[in-house]
């Protein structure tokens, strides 16, 4: 039996029903926002962890020991909101009904994806399309071919999410299909990709925090993060360092971890902490402030800290990005940017939808509001 926590598990402890947790953790539905604090207060301490919910996801082929094997995730409605189809579903002429979703990582563990993707899956399956996730493995990527169980004969439009091999992204450019890019590869030295982009806004909350703290007469600040691993990463580290020389903090480079994690990301939060504390302890001093590419990594970057003695926020000031679940039970309790996901999923599907019914238009980058969100972590 698995010793896995489900939506059914907490909403027993709390003696609520399961379609009201789906709520709150989907991000989904009108529910009271006490009741939704509550919910996800609970979630974090009993371990929860977002992946294959068989009420979310409609999964073909997929189990823990398929990993590394052509995994295909089936979006095809939901009790909530059926697929529908027919006369009246305004589907274009011919019969591509399916939208594809490729990615390079399965989006379960991923509260911004999850309640992203729930919002896109809602607006496709209203007008007829079904959304099918399908795991470009690695050796699909350097070879740059189209997952196998993927027929493009049938695919109405693309869109990928944590997909950033830059040539694998041209080769799909270059398909003639409608795509649309979540989030990029860095492109920059590069010629760029020919296709619509989405992004969330990187730089206003980074700008805004460091100008609070150096009005608060903080003097160091550092950047956390692989700037290259994509593009809304380096648009973050990009802030940090250029927000820095704006406000007249000391220059970013000696406090910072610039590309970590390096290749590969390490298997669990425990390695990640171990990696960072071993990268730490080498250091001969730490900054006032560090902003942290994503909350995953403010959250060991302070676990790390913990353990050579320096202490969130008495010593050093900590900001993440994604404002996600953790972020609000973590103690101390994470500064970070806010992700309008519900905005980037509707936003998202419009795109494709309108590449869809023209593909010949002009190619569009847009970016969705985020907000600064400050708690303890921030504080002076």
């Amino acid at each position: 039996m698995s010793d896995r926590v489900t939506m059914q598990d907490i909403a027993d402890a709390l003696g609520l029903s399961r379609n009201t947790v789906s709520k709150a953790i989907n991000n989904t539905g009108i529910i009271a926002a006490g009741t939704k604090e509550l919910i996800l207060k609970k979630a974090v301490e009993m371990g929860y962890r977002h992946i294959t919910d068989p009420l979310v996801f409609s999964i073909a082929g997929f189990s823990s020991a398929a990993a590394g094997t052509g995994e295909q995730f089936a979006f095809t409605g939901s009790p909530a909101f059926p697929a529908r189809a027919g006369k009246d579903s305004g589907l274009p002429a011919g019969s591509r009904k399916e939208i594809a979703m490729l990615t390079a990582a399965v989006p379960g563990g991923s509260h911004f994806a999850v309640t992203t993707l729930d919002r896109m899956q809602h607006i496709f399956s209203s007008l007829g399309y079904s959304l099918t996730i399908y795991r470009v493995l690695p050796g699909e990527i350097s070879a740059l071919k189209l997952p196998g169980s993927m027929d493009p004969e049938k695919v109405a439009g693309i869109f990928c999410f944590e997909l950033f091999n830059y040539e694998y992204c041209r080769m799909l450019c270059a398909l003639g299909l409608p795509l649309l890019l979540i989030d990029t590869p860095v492109c920059f030295g590069r010629e760029p990709l020919p296709a619509d982009i989405l992004l969330m806004e990187n730089r206003s909350g980074i700008f805004t925090f460091l100008k609070q703290m150096s009005e608060k007469g903080k003097t160091t600040v550092g950047f956390i993060g692989n700037m290259m691993h994509c593009r809304s990463f380096f648009e973050r580290g990009s802030a940090c360092i250029s927000a820095a020389g704006y406000f007249g903090f000391e220059p970013v480079r000696p406090y910072s971890i610039l590309n970590y994690p390096p290749g590969k990301a390490p298997a669990s939060f425990s390695d990640y902490t171990d990696e960072l504390y071993r990268i730490f302890e080498k250091k001969s001093g730490f900054p006032q402030i560090l902003v942290c590419a994503n909350d995953f990594l403010a959250i060991n970057v302070i676990s790390s800290l913990r353990r050579l003695g320096v202490r969130c926020p008495e010593d050093i000031s900590i900001l993440g990005f994604d404002d996600s679940p953790e972020s609000r039970f973590h103690a101390p309790a994470l500064s970070t940017v806010h992700i309008h996901t519900q905005s980037m999923g509707t936003i998202a599907a419009e795109s494709l939808l309108a590449r869809i019914a023209d593909n010949r238009r002009e190619h569009r980058t847009i970016y969705v509001p985020t907000d600064l969100i400050l708690r303890e972590s921030g504080q002076a």
